[in-house]
């Protein structure tokens, strides 16, 4: 790989891990805010509009996803006269979603409010504040499909300095107007308003830059094809992961108690968004690796991937042994020890579950590469029915921890699972897959000498005793010899 490509990814990655977290901070700061400015209620239906918009990568059957392999491949083969072709497919069909969903949340807005219990005093704001989310469901879609192009294209920069000011302003606007309004429809018209103004951007920038390309006479039809084929294959996946991930929390509701979900989630929640990293670099991957798919390319791929799992545990390992350690004070400074005590041990095993997961999102990302998303659908599929066994058998037994257990044995086997199915379609990825199970198995030793000397030795003097070793680790283990001579060069520069 060139120093120019490495570089272009490099910078690719930081500005898309920049655009995910982005709204995460924005969001962390104004929650509080929020919470006390609109009450529990208010709070629950402006969370609900949150949570479809961050839906809507999931609404769209998986149309984004396909969207960027397709235009990444004509990119990788030369035939880059059909993007525009595939572009107004994936936009069409993207808006066309849009419309038929955002008809069907207008048509239930009344029955669906009407079916919320405590609400006779505001209701009409939970009413409007749907019928404002069916209006807005065409352009959330249409955002989405944008910003794949934008993704297939590579053209990471770009989308995140529209993405960037918009997640953020989707936070931070409702907290602007409390001084003036409590009313959570006006709440939701302001962050919708926002994400409706940023999907007209990207449609934009999505313009001008393929107006550089040729067209060609090609229908939309073929493409159409095509991106339905791929699209539902991810769509299956998509909604399988949903349950995958999600599904511990329903059971401890029904098993355990609600008092219990809220220990769990607060747990969960703090380490699962550490995913976001992962999911950014694999993203950027991604279409790098589709390009790559026409030109017999097969050492050039070989690196990239491994790059890839090594990037991922560099950033993602350093501070999951930190969470590890200091999850018990962590939890008490930031959620009381009401929830400390409890959810410690769940954040613990939840952290080894976490590090697979990461290193899965490179397989994962090059199987959908090769037009293959059936291969991860299928899987997700088999592991669907095996996890809700395991976990209706691990929370009785074991309580949270159970669960937490059962969720990372899930992730052990998706990560495994992906390894096989990537080398048995990817040529010279096992070498690849060696090295991930390698980083794996050692990272998840070290997490749990991180566990036992946390609860031995205390939870500062463990952080203290494992961060040399975590240290030496990296630089032998984990870094390839040119990045150890690029940082060994730089040091050498700024202090000598």
């Amino acid at each position: 790989m060139s120093n120019q490509s490495r570089d272009n990814i490099g910078r690719n990655t930081a500005w898309n891990a920049a655009a995910q977290l982005a709204p995460v901070v924005s969001a962390a700061i104004a929650l509080p805010f929020l919470a006390r400015g609109l009450g529990e209620e208010r709070l629950g239906v402006l969370l609900l509009v949150w949570t479809i918009v961050s839906l809507a990568s999931v609404l769209d059957l998986g149309v984004g996803r396909a969207l960027t392999q397709m235009i990444a491949v004509r990119r990788g083969s030369g035939t880059i006269s059909e993007l525009n072709s595939i572009v107004r497919a994936g936009v069409g069909l993207s808006g066309l979603l849009g419309l038929s969903v955002g008809a069907l949340v207008l048509a239930t807005s009344s029955w669906l409010t009407s079916s919320m219990p405590d609400m006779t005093s505001w209701i009409s704001e939970a009413r409007a504040s749907l019928l404002l989310v069916g209006l807005s469901l065409p352009f959330l879609l249409l955002s989405n499909s944008l910003r794949a192009t934008l993704d297939g294209l590579e053209q990471f920069e770009l989308s995140a300095r529209v993405r960037i000011p918009i997640g953020i302003l989707t936070f931070i606007l409702p907290v602007a107007l409390l001084p003036f309004t409590k009313r959570v429809d006006l709440a939701v018209a302001s962050l919708l308003t926002v994400r409706c103004a940023g999907s007209l951007v990207l449609g934009v920038v999505v313009t001008r830059l393929l107006s550089a390309f040729p067209t060609n006479s090609q229908n939309t039809l073929q493409p159409l094809k095509e991106l339905l084929r791929l699209g539902g294959w991810v769509s299956v996946s998509n909604l399988a992961s949903i349950i995958l991930v999600y599904a511990d929390r329903f059971l401890i509701v029904s098993i355990v108690s609600v008092a219990a979900v809220a220990h769990y989630t607060t747990a969960s929640e703090i380490v699962t968004r550490l995913l976001l990293v992962p999911i950014a670099v694999a993203a950027v991957w991604f279409p790098a690796l589709a390009r790559t798919q026409q030109r017999a390319e097969d050492e050039q791929r070989r690196h990239l991937n491994e790059r890839g799992v090594r990037f991922v545990t560099i950033v993602t390992l350093p501070i999951l042994i930190l969470l590890v350690a200091m999850a018990d004070p962590i939890l008490r400074l930031w959620a009381g020890s009401e929830i400390a005590d409890p959810g410690a041990p769940v954040l613990q095993w939840l952290s080894m579950g976490v590090f697979m997961n990461a290193l899965a999102q490179i397989p994962f990302a090059t199987l959908h590469a090769r037009a293959r998303p059936d291969a991860p659908a299928l899987l997700h599929l088999i592991e669907l029915p095996l996890y809700l066994a395991l976990l209706w058998w691990a929370l009785p037994s074991f309580g949270l921890v159970g669960a937490a257990i059962a969720w990372t044995a899930r992730a052990g086997f998706d990560f495994l699972g992906l390894l096989i199915l990537t080398a048995r379609l990817e040529s010279n990825f096992s070498k690849v897959a060696q090295i991930s199970v390698r980083l794996a198995s050692e990272g998840i030793v070290l997490l749990l000498i991180t566990l036992v000397l946390s609860r031995s030795l205390g939870p500062w003097l463990g952080a203290v005793i494992l961060a040399p070793v975590c240290s030496a680790w990296l630089w032998e283990r984990v870094l390839i010899t040119a990045w150890r001579t690029e940082i060994s060069d730089r040091i050498r520069q700024t202090f000598c």
